[in-house]
Parts: C-alpha cells; sequence; structure tokens
C-alpha cells in the first residue's frame, strides 16, 4: 500500500528548524543540561509505571479454622494442618470431626466448606492489608485501573501539550504523580487505594511522551536515534531501581512513601528546562524562541548567521495568521486527510500491540521460578540490548526494517513458548526473554517513528492519540495471569498474534530515516511520496 501525498510547499515563514537545530550544536552545554534534567524526570518516572506488580503482589494466605484457632492468630504453619485435608486450599477449609477433641491432621472429615477468614503469610502488598483474599479481580483490577487512568489522561495533557506547550505538560504530570500517588501511602480502604491509583496516572501519564518529545524536538534528524537510546537506557535503569528498592522496603506503604515525595521537586523544572524551540516556532512565538535560541548559542559558544537571526527576529503577520488558522482548524485538517488517519489508525494497531505484550511480559516476569524481584531485574535488564540494538540497526538499516524484525521475532517466540514442553523450562525462559528483547526494540522505536511521522502542531497530540488507544492493551495485560490460569499457553498465543499483525502493517508506512521532522499537515503528508535527504543526494551524484 503506498500513500499518494500533495505537492510540496515551501516551509512556513521560511524558518528551517532541522538547520536551526544543527547549527546551535547538538552536544554542547545547553543540550548536555537540558539531557539530564530530562532523564531525571524519566528516570523517576520509571519506578511507577508497573509499581503494581510489587504493591499488589499475591501472597501466601490460608483459611483460618475457627474450632482450631482464633480468629487473629499469628501462626501461619500450625502442625494440626499438616497433612489436613485442603491443607493447600486458601478458599476453602477442612472442618473438625469433633469441636470437642483437639485438631489433628486425621482429626478432619473429607468435606470442606467455604471460609470467611484468612491468615496472611505477609503483609508486604495490599492483599493483606485489604483482605483481598480469594477476590484475585480485585489485585489485578489494580493494573487495570493504572493503565486505564494512562487512557484518559493521554489525550488531555496531549492537548495541554500542544496548546500550552511540552514544558507545560511535563511539569505538570511529574509533579502530580509525585504529590497524589504519595497518598496512596495513607490508604485506609481498597476503594480509596482504588481510586487514588486512577487519579494518579490520570495526572501522571503524559509525563514520558512530554519528556521524549521535548528531547526529540530539540535535535536535528541525525541525532534522534541515539537519543531514544539514551531515554531507553534510563528507563532500564529506573527499573532496575525500582526492583531494588522495593526488594529492600517491603511493606508497600514504605515503598511509597520513599519513591513518591521526590517526584514534588520537579516543579522547580517551570526554572530550569527551556520550552521546545520547534513547538514555539510552529505557534508563531518568535520572540521567546529567539531569546532561548540565544541563550543556548551563548552556553553552546556557537555564533549563529545573520540570516538565522533575521528569521527569528522578524515576525511575517500574514504568516502567523496563517498558522493560527492552522492551529484551529487543526483536527478537522486530521480528519480531512486520509494519509494522517490511516497512519493514526495503524500506529494505534502497534501501540496497542506495545503495552499489551510488553507489560504482559513483565507482569508475568514475577511469576517465573525463583525470586521475583531477580527476575524483574532480569528481564528488565534484557531490555538494554533492545535498546543498544535499535542504536546501532535504525539508522542504517531503517525504521521500517528494524521494526518489522523485532515485531516478527517477537511474534514467533511467544506463539512458540506455548508449544514447549514443561521440562524444558529454560527453552521456555530463553524465548520469553528473546520475545521482551524483541518487543521492547519495537517499543522503544515506535515512540521514535510514531513522532517522525506527526506534525511538530500536533505531535504530541497525536502521539497521545496513539498512546490512549494502546492503554487497551496495558489494561487487558493485568488480565493475563488469570487467564493462564484456565488456559495455560493462550497468553503467550495472544502476544505473538498481535506482534505478528503488527509486523504486518509496518509494510504500509513511509521510511523516515533522514527525513526532516514535519512541522505542519502537509509536511507529515508528503513523507510518503518524498524521497529522504539521503535518497536526494543519491540522485544527485
Amino acid at each position: 500500500m503506498s500513500e499518494k501525498a500533495p505537492a510540496a510547499k515551501p516551509m512556513e515563514g521560511g524558518m528551517d528548524t532541522d538547520a536551526l537545530m544543527k547549527e546551535l550544536g547538538q552536544g554542547g552545554r545547553f543540550h548536555i543540561i537540558n539531557y539530564i534534567l530530562v532523564s531525571l524526570a524519566m528516570f523517576s518516572l520509571a519506578q511507577y509505571q508497573t509499581q503494581y506488580v510489587f504493591l499488589a503482589a499475591d501472597v501466601p494466605y490460608r483459611c483460618i479454622v475457627p474450632e482450631c484457632e482464633a480468629g487473629n492468630t499469628t501462626e501461619y504453619s500450625p502442625s494440626w494442618l499438616e497433612g489436613a485435608p485442603g491443607e493447600h486450599e486458601r478458599c476453602r477449609r477442612p472442618v473438625p470431626l469433633d469441636p470437642q477433641l483437639p485438631c489433628a491432621s486425621d482429626a478432619f472429615s473429607d468435606a470442606l466448606q467455604p471460609c470467611d477468614q484468612w491468615i496472611y503469610a505477609s503483609h508486604d502488598t495490599i492483599v493483606a492489608e485489604f483482605n483481598l483474599a480469594c477476590q484475585d479481580w480485585k489485585r489485578t483490577l489494580v493494573g487495570t485501573v493504572h493503565n486505564f487512568g494512562m487512557l484518559v489522561s493521554l489525550p488531555i495533557l496531549g492537548y495541554v501539550s500542544d496548546r500550552w506547550g511540552r514544558k507545560s505538560a511535563l511539569v505538570i504530570s511529574c509533579t502530580l504523580v509525585g504529590a497524589i500517588g504519595t497518598l496512596k501511602a495513607f490508604s485506609v480502604s481498597y476503594e480509596m487505594y482504588i481510586i487514588i491509583e486512577f487519579l494518579e496516572t490520570l495526572a501522571g501519564a503524559s509525563a514520558f511522551p512530554a519528556a521524549y518529545i521535548i528531547t526529540v524536538e530539540l535535535l536535528g534528524q541525525d541525532k534522534r536515534v541515539l537519543t531514544t537510546a539514551f531515554l531507553g537506557i534510563v528507563l532500564v535503569m529506573g527499573g532496575i531501581c525500582f526492583a531494588l528498592l522495593a526488594r529492600t522496603f517491603h511493606y508497600w506503604r514504605t515503598f511509597i512513601l520513599v519513591v513518591y515525595p521526590p517526584s514534588i521537586l520537579f516543579i522547580t523544572y517551570i526554572y530550569l528546562l527551556p520550552e521546545s524551540i520547534r513547538w514555539l516556532l510552529s505557534k508563531g512565538r518568535r520572540e521567546e524562541a529567539l531569546e532561548i535560541v540565544t541563550r543556548a548559542a551563548k552556553m553552546n559558544k556557537v555564533t549563529l548567521s545573520e540570516q538565522t537571526l533575521k528569521k527569528l527576529s522578524v515576525a511575517d503577520v500574514v504568516v502567523t495568521k496563517e498558522e493560527r488558522d492552522e492551529e484551529e482548524g487543526l483536527w478537522t485538517q486530521v480528519f480531512r486527510s486520509p494519509i494522517i488517519l490511516k497512519r493514526l489508525a495503524i500506529c494505534s494497531w502497534w501501540w496497542i500491540t506495545c503495552t499489551f505484550v510488553f507489560y504482559g511480559l513483565a507482569i508475568n516476569s514475577v511469576s517465573l521460578a525463583g525470586n521475583k524481584y531477580t527476575n524483574y531485574i532480569l528481564v528488565v535488564s534484557v531490555e538494554i540490548i533492545a535498546v543498544v540494538n535499535n542504536a546501532i540497526v535504525l539508522d542504517r538499516i531503517g525504521r521500517k526494517r528494524t521494526l518489522l524484525i523485532a515485531f516478527i521475532v517477537c511474534g514467533l517466540s511467544c506463539i512458540t513458548i506455548a508449544f514447549v514442553p514443561e521440562r524444558m523450562w529454560w527453552l521456555a525462559t530463553m524465548l520469553y526473554l528473546l520475545g521482551k528483547i524483541a518487543i521492547t526494540q519495537a517499543f522503544s522505536g515506535i515512540y521514535m517513528y510514531t513522532a517522525e511521522l506527526f506534525p511538530t502542531r500536533a505531535r504530541h497530540s497525536l502521539l497521545a492519540c496513539c498512546s490512549m488507544l494502546g492503554r487497551v492493551g496495558s489494561i487487558i495485560a493485568p488480565q493475563m495471569p488469570l487467564l493462564a490460569m484456565y488456559v495455560e499457553w493462550l497468553p503467550s498465543v495472544l502476544f505473538g498474534c498481535t506482534a505478528l499483525v503488527a509486523g504486518a502493517l509496518m509494510t504500509t508506512t513511509p521510511e523516515t530515516l533522514n527525513a526532516r521532522l514535519p512541522d505542519t499537515i502537509a509536511d507529515a503528508e508528503r513523507l510518503a511520496s518524498s524521497p529522504t535527504d539521503k535518497e536526494q543526494a543519491t540522485s544527485r551524484l
């Protein structure tokens, strides 16, 4: 399938933003400071994205037998229970043959009856705290509500980002997630915990795309892959730190009070982090852009050309009016463009696949044999392989081919797991990790590829729309362990099939390797037929 694009038109206002970014340099002091600021936000937020894996984790529990022990007993494994009928049952208990006789393993009838009191081996998670025994759906609902909050949040803060700035969206998200998330530590009921979980993600879900877009828009086209890899490694480091903190601070309230409050300090980014230059120029706010560009040039010790300064200093009233008119009819233009609409639908499926498989595999990692914290660290650590691999191949073989291979490898690995015999657990584990590496590579690449397919004026809104629809996948993912209780092989087959469909759809969109980052709807449409810079250079030889 091919996309037919309209004829090209000059860049608005004559300002080539990619040329401006290159003129500023991309490794100077201004850029490094901004990379560090954004990285701190990414590192911190990486500790919240799957916190429910540990905070709402299952713990061992059993029924209290009221004929044999008090309701407030603390003895989890009494001797009289060993060998008794239903010893390993969690929701039914044995019944003594004669309540007057002392309890013993041979003093129970074979009949079991439902119980209404439980004793927990650990009180580290909300399962024991809110007495969620035999209600697995309430435990997994926490992850679903977490991701539903993201679904609601992304279009709201995506609009905030495109209307009032990338920095505004990032500061609001990072600060509120710290403030609201801290309140979870003071929850007095399951219902209160669930409501705060939803509000936390409602406020903070857009921090990731906002931070990513700020970084991408700060760069020229030749540095996007390296920066994406860098941010991916930061996320991995944040995930490892999250598991180490969870292992150190087992009790869920303590963990929350250690991890969440520091994010409130991101409110200082109002003064520390500059707004996206690309966004300011796309809104016609050239005076503010000039101020930031001048400061950046001074910090990077570069001298801007007179032509660049003139373009930034002179505001063309006619062009500014056109830009304002285009902004007001932005979504009308999106819906009138078959190219952008088709691209939006395809990107949304990619996001559904990535969130479904990525979070599904991460959640299931704590169910693998061995220590759950070590398993989580292992599964997160292998993501570095995917990130480094992306840094090597995305600029060499292109975005489409890289992501196509990643989706296919992930799909085949996950489907194959369903046919591996139990005695070959090591092979299943290797396929599991291979699938995790592949979907991480796809997820990391999709962030950049999606951002490159959409224009600056609607980039965050359209990226947020894809991410919002993608949350359908992460909403379903926490329910996969429940599905596995009924059909053990089905979750891995579902993971694999969705990845293969995503790979097939990858053949229908344009390559963005060496292409300019589009600023308008028309620019984005021209990606469908315009050759990349590299191809143009080749054709001139």
